[in-house]
C-alpha cells in the first residue's frame, strides 16, 4: 500500500504543477487541445485524502523524482511550453492501462466502490472514447518540425521519469520511507515536517482549528490552501528543536513570504500557539521544548502590538462591524481585524504586507462599495493614531532571540 499511496503522490505532485502550467500559458496550441475534462489533480486527491487516516509514510526517491519533474515542468512552461503535450500526452494515455489495473488495486488492497480508486477509475467505458477525441485535436495542430520534437521530447522525458518513479516505489527498500511534505501536500517541495505521527497530527489538528477560526482562509485559498495549511504546520512542528535565535529566523522569513500572499503573521501566531497547545496535550513529556515555539509567537504578537494595540484594533473593528452592520459583515468576519494586522505588520517592516490582502478585500467584483468605503475608513482611522515603535527586524537583537 506504501507503493500505491506513494504513486498516488507522485502523479498528483506531477499533475498539480502541470495543469497549473497549463490553465496559466498563453500558448494557443496548448490551449488548443488541453480542457478542463483532462483535469486529474482533484481525483487524485480524492484517492489521497481516503487513504490518509493510515498515516503512511512517503517513498524518498519517488518523491525526489515527482519533485524534480515539477520543476521541470515550471522550466519548460517558460521556455518550450509545447513540450508539455509531451507531457499530458503520456499522463491522458495512462488512462486507457487504467482500466485492466484498478480492478487489481482493489483485490489487493480490498477496496471498495471507488474509494482509493477514482483516478484509475476515471474514464470507465468511456476511455477509449476520450483518448480518441485527445488524439484528434493533439493531432490537428499545425506544428513545424522543431514544435514536434518539442512534444516528441517531453514524452519521452516523463516516460523516462516514471520509470525511475516506479523503479523507486516497488519493491521498497528498509528505511526508504519517511514524512515530507508531499505527504500532507503534494504540491509543498522538499521542505522538512516532523517525524513523530504525534506531533504531526497535533500540527494538523492546529492548522483546522486556525482555519475554521478564520473564514478569510476559506473564502479565499479554499481546499488548495488548506492543503498548504497541513504542510506549513508540518514544518512549524519541527522547529521547537532549533534554538531561540534560529526560530525567530526563521519565522521572520516566513512572516515575508506569508505576507506577499495575503497571510498577515496574526494568522503564523495563532497556528503557533493552538500548534504548541496540542502538541503538548499529546506530548506532555516535551511540552517545555515546544515553549520556545509560544515565546516566538509572542515575540510576532508584540511586535504588531507596538505598531497598534490590541485595545485600538479592537475598538476600529467593532466600529467598522457597526457601520456595514451584521449583514455585509458576515461577508468576511474578519476582514477588518486581518486588515488592520497586515498593516501592523507593514508598519513594523513587513514589504507589501497590506497590498496582497488590501487588493482581494476592495475588489468591487467582490465586495459593495458600502463595505469597501467602510473598510477605507477603518484602516485612515488606524493610520492615524499607528505607532513606530518594533520593527520585525529587530527580534534579531532582542535578548529573548539571544537566548
Amino acid at each position: 500500500m506504501e507503493s500505491y499511496v506513494g504513486q498516488l503522490r507522485a502523479l498528483a505532485t506531477i499533475h498539480g504543477v502541470l495543469e497549473q502550467a497549463l490553465d496559466a500559458s498563453a500558448e494557443p496550441a496548448l490551449a488548443a487541445v488541453w480542457n478542463g475534462k483532462l483535469r486529474k489533480l482533484p481525483l487524485l486527491l480524492q484517492d489521497l485524502d481516503f487513504f490518509a487516516p493510515r498515516w503512511l509514510a512517503d517513498v524518498r526517491a519517488a518523491a525526489a523524482v515527482a519533485q524534480s519533474v515539477a520543476d521541470r515542468i515550471r522550466l519548460l512552461s517558460q521556455q518550450q511550453p509545447l513540450a508539455l503535450l509531451g507531457y499530458l500526452y503520456v499522463l491522458e494515455g495512462s488512462t486507457l492501462g487504467a482500466l485492466a489495473l484498478w480492478r487489481m488495486y482493489a483485490r489487493a488492497f480490498a477496496l471498495q466502490s471507488e474509494d482509493g480508486l477514482r483516478y484509475l477509475r476515471q474514464r470507465g467505458p468511456d476511455a477509449h472514447a476520450l483518448w480518441s477525441d485527445f488524439r484528434q485535436r493533439l493531432n490537428a495542430l499545425v506544428l513545424d518540425d522543431q514544435q514536434q520534437q518539442q512534444v516528441a521530447d517531453g514524452a519521452l522525458e516523463l516516460f523516462a521519469s516514471l520509470a525511475g518513479t516506479f523503479a523507486a516505489l516497488h519493491p521498497l527498500q528498509p528505511g526508504s520511507t519517511e514524512f515530507l511534505a508531499s505527504t500532507f501536500n503534494p504540491e509543498a517541495g522538499r521542505h522538512p515536517v516532523a517525524q513523530d505521527p504525534r506531533e504531526l497530527q497535533a500540527a494538523l489538528r492546529a492548522g483546522e482549528r486556525c482555519w475554521q477560526r478564520y473564514p478569510y482562509l476559506e473564502l479565499r485559498y479554499g481546499e488548495r490552501g488548506r492543503r498548504y495549511a497541513r504542510s506549513d504546520g508540518a514544518w512549524l512542528a519541527t522547529l521547537y528543536t532549533l534554538e531561540p535565535a534560529m526560530i525567530t529566523r526563521q519565522l521572520r522569513w516566513l512572516t515575508g513570504v506569508l505576507a506577499a500572499r495575503g497571510l498577515p503573521s496574526l494568522l503564523l501566531q495563532v497556528q503557533l500557539e493552538l500548534l504548541v497547545e496540542e502538541m503538548a496535550a499529546a506530548l506532555p513529556e516535551r511540552a517545555p521544548g515546544y515553549q520556545r515555539l509560544l515565546h516566538a509567537a509572542q515575540q510576532l504578537a508584540q511586535v504588531r502590538d507596538a505598531q497598534l494595540t490590541p485595545g485600538h484594533r479592537a475598538t476600529l473593528v467593532r466600529a467598522f462591524e457597526r457601520a456595514v452592520g451584521p449583514q455585509r459583515s458576515a461577508a468576511c468576519p474578519d476582514a477588518a481585524e486581518l486588515l488592520l494586522a497586515a498593516l501592523a505588520d507593514e508598519l513594523a517592516g513587513v514589504a507589501g504586507a497590506m497590498q496582497a490582502i488590501y487588493s482581494w478585500m476592495t475588489d468591487r467584483a467582490r465586495f459593495p462599495a458600502a463595505w469597501i468605503a467602510a473598510l477605507e475608513e477603518t484602516l485612515a482611522a488606524a493610520r492615524e493614531q499607528a505607532g513606530d515603535v518594533t520593527s520585525f527586524s529587530a527580534l534579531d537583537e532582542s535578548p529573548a532571540a539571544a537566548d
